[in-house]
């Protein structure tokens, strides 16, 4: 998590609240990259190996992506690129910090696309352009001034009837959302609907049983790119993860 310190990890909150007061809501990822170079283990949130329920996912699929070809949002370090890759994918994976981005490559095998590129302002080639599209912690790492346009540019990046598996850290209550202190940011439930705005079907949420007291929890999302109705249903489903990453 983006709260916790390592080593000379540089100080997260203040990264943010310099760069967002600038107008840069992204622009605290490649300092803190460039400060950790060479550390992987003194990244905040981790990132060397991809998440468990990515992994889970690629395994046994909730719903089989239309062909071969994968987006990888924020790829850190790349790990995630790594098991989507593994899968059988052709992988693209973009992260707005280009310290992040040269760490990647060397990381990462040369069929994987890696290149520096901002959720929130997307090269043209990358929108619908993708089978499968996978965001892992990123929209959470966000501020919630500008949430609602990084779903909308996740949706974007998924082709007609392209899959798209979000993992985020989501808070149980509003009231919890609203008191989080962050970085990372835990999302509102009612904030999943920019998802359904920008154009997705929600087929599953995922997660843990939820233990006593819990504030927030990970979970898995995922979406189908249509042009029928989407879902409306709340951030609450009755599938249950058996996993606890």
């Amino acid at each position: 998590m983006i709260g916790r310190r390592r080593g000379r990890t540089p100080d997260v909150r203040g990264l943010v609240e310099e760069h967002l007061g600038a107008g840069r809501p992204t622009g605290w990822f490649e300092p803190l990259y460039a400060a950790v170079r060479g550390r992987a283990d003194d990244v905040p949130w981790g990132g060397q190996d991809p998440h468990p329920y990515v992994t889970d996912w690629l395994a046994d699929p909730v719903v089989a992506p239309p062909g071969p070809r994968a987006v990888v949002v924020g790829c850190g370090l790349g790990g995630d690129a790594r098991a989507v890759h593994e899968a059988g994918h052709e992988v693209t994976a973009f992260d707005v910090a280009p310290t992040a981005v040269a760490w990647a490559r060397e990381r990462l095998p040369d069929v994987v696309d890696v290149r520096t590129a901002d959720l929130l302002d997307l090269p043209a080639d990358l929108v619908g352009a993708f089978d499968l599209v996978v965001e892992v912690r990123t929209v959470q790492s966000l501020p919630g001034v500008v949430r609602d346009a990084a779903m909308h540019a996740v949706a974007s990046l998924a082709a007609p009837d392209g899959v798209v598996v979000v993992v985020t850290l989501l808070a149980t209550t509003a009231d919890a959302a609203a008191t989080w202190d962050g970085p990372p940011w835990a999302q509102a439930p009612s904030e999943l609907a920019a998802y359904l705005a920008g154009g997705l079907r929600r087929v599953a949420l995922e997660h843990p049983e939820p233990r006593e007291g819990e504030q927030a929890m990970d979970v898995r999302l995922t979406f189908v790119r249509a042009d029928g109705p989407a879902s409306t249903g709340t951030a609450s489903g009755p599938d249950v993860l058996g996993i606890h990453g």
